[in-house]
């Protein structure tokens, strides 16, 4: 589905603008939609591109139910890891469904306070409105180490976004930089792709798990906390305990699959690094058949050869670093004092900066997905009262109950959609 720009009668007075239409951009839009605010997407490319981009064989790490969209859920027939492609193409389906006004090939480029709301500089012009949420995504700028000597190395060197499948390196010996998700799912990708070898290079032995264990979605077990009882949490050596028991039980002794212990666990890599463990299929096999290799990190390139930390060398054909991505939030926001030292934003979801009331963030925390349900409704709830605060209005009690009538929705690009939500 190409969704057009929106006429300049629709963009001329939105009571909110989202930037990114990925799946928290759509999310923010629907539940904004549903509270009666009249919104426009803001995309630098189109629907989902940032997924479009990503490599071919990539399913999503969390189980069909906890990546759902509110009031949407996937459908049962993508199956329980649904793919790229289906993915996209949901997203698509979820923008028709709530008719959500994305005006495409319009890059967001800075923020600034504009009495009580917001301008937005774009590549379309300036616009205004009371209510800005960001959307953009926790994997917006793919980030390379400065590593010396590695604009002169030989070999091919890219990053993990930019590779699709193995077929470029068939019978090439490749070299992976970094055991995240998509590092660890590539190196599988290059091995059974024909690679003639494949070797992992690596700062920090991670925590490994497959998508699910006796049939029990791995994804799910981030959830255990949020269904606690009271205000508390597990400490997180308790949670580091079950993480270092079941990943023993799953896999085996991590000797058996010549990975060195992960100094830290999972429960204080999430709440500490902000990343979950890695998850993935087929890499513990591989590792324990010596089909893949673990070195250390690389700490520099010469000429052919890469340097490892531990004074070793290795001579691959290509690199691929899969080093991550950074918020890239700092040209659009940065100036305002409502990012952390990291780049990230200091408050998400329904909670502003102090000094930036309907200044919104989503799709920031994790588990990303999951989450993004859950904020998307918190946010129109809150948008209701900042938008009536400011405009000396009254807030409605309940937003999600409330709304315009539907000539007002259909004036913001949003159709009626039935009172009852579907969402998880």
């Amino acid at each position: 589905m190409t969704v057009a720009p929106p006429r300049p009668a629709a963009l001329a007075e939105p009571d909110a603008l989202i930037v990114g239409a990925g799946p928290a951009g759509l999310a923010a839009a629907a539940m904004l939609g549903k509270a009666g605010l009249r919104c426009v997407v803001l995309d630098r490319s189109r629907i989902g591109q940032s997924w479009r981009d990503r490599y071919e064989r990539l399913r999503l790490n969390s189980v069909r139910w906890m990546s759902g969209l509110p009031g949407f859920p996937i459908e049962r027939s993508l199956g329980r890891w649904v793919s790229r492609d289906d993915y996209v193409a949901y997203l698509e389906r979820y923008a028709e469904r709530y008719g959500i006004n994305v005006s495409t090939d319009t890059s967001a480029e800075r923020v600034e306070r504009d009495g009580a709301g917001w301008a937005l500089r774009t590549s379309a012009g300036e616009l205004r409105a009371p209510i800005v949420v960001v959307a953009t995504g926790w994997d917006n700028t793919p980030t390379m180490p400065p590593w010396p000597g590695a604009s002169d190395f030989t070999g091919e060197l890219l990053h993990a976004s930019a590779y699709r499948n193995a077929t470029p390196f068939r019978g090439r010996d490749v070299l992976v930089a970094g055991i995240g998700s998509s590092g660890a799912e590539i190196a599988v990708d290059l091995l059974e792709g024909g690679a003639s070898r494949v070797t992992l290079a690596c700062r920090t032995p991670p925590n490994i798990f497959p998508r699910q264990w006796m049939g029990f979605p791995i994804s799910a077990g981030t959830l255990f906390e949020k269904v606690l009882p009271g205000p508390g949490r597990l400490p997180a050596r308790v949670g580091d305990t079950f993480g270092r028991f079941f990943q023993r039980v799953i896999n085996g002794p991590r000797h058996s699959y010549r990975l060195p212990h992960s100094p830290y666990g999972i429960a204080t890599t999430q709440r500490n690094r902000a990343r979950t463990p890695v998850i993935v299929d087929g890499l513990v096999e591989a590792l324990k058949a010596g089909s893949i290799q673990v070195k250390g990190e690389i700490s520099g390139f010469e000429g052919a050869e890469v340097v490892l930390g531990d004074g070793g060398r290795v001579r691959p054909d290509g690199v691929i670093a899969a080093t991550g991505y950074g918020y890239g939030l700092e040209a659009l926001v940065g100036h305002l004092g409502v990012l952390d030292a990291d780049g990230g934003p200091i408050a998400r979801g329904p909670e502003t900066a102090p000094d930036a009331p309907g200044l919104h963030f989503i799709g920031y925390k994790l588990p990303h997905l999951y989450e993004i349900a859950r904020d998307a409704r918190q946010i129109a709830d809150a948008a209701v009262g900042e938008l009536a605060r400011a405009r000396g209005a009254p807030a409605v009690a309940d937003s999600a109950r409330q709304g315009r009538d539907a000539g007002h929705r259909a004036g913001g690009g949003q159709r009626r959609r039935p009172a009852h939500d579907h969402g998880q």
